[in-house]
């Protein structure tokens, strides 16, 4: 029995500066990984604070996939998104899990904040 359902990522081209300013790249269409999420544990929320120039972060989730997903921060593509329950969360961090039997990654997702600019 797996613990992994279908859940829909989307994934974005990469980003650049313009005029100084960082500007996301446009949005792949949807696709689909089998992955389980869960709520985010306190210790999820301390770790996230933590972080250098942190995001305000309101709810998040933890993500367990075999897939390889772009995390915000780690490179031009500023993270991916999981739609879930009507909701944009955007990756956060990931951890390998490796010492498993059930190799996979654990990822955080952040509740996405609108944009400040509008």
């Amino acid at each position: 029995m797996s613990f992994r359902k279908p859940q829909t990522i989307i994934t974005r081209q990469p980003g650049g500066y313009v005029n100084g300013r960082w500007v996301d790249g446009s949005e792949n269409p949807p696709s689909t990984i089998l992955a389980s999420v869960q709520p985010a544990t306190a210790s999820d929320y301390d770790q996230m604070r933590a972080e250098p120039g942190g995001r305000r972060i309101e709810r998040m989730v933890r993500v367990y996939t075999n897939a390889r997903i772009d995390v915000a921060g780690e490179g031009s593509a500023n993270g991916a998104v999981l739609l879930w329950e009507g909701e944009r969360y955007l990756f956060v961090a990931v951890s390998p899990w490796r010492s498993t039997a059930l190799a996979h990654y654990r990822y955080l997702a952040a509740l996405e904040a609108p944009d400040d600019d509008a």
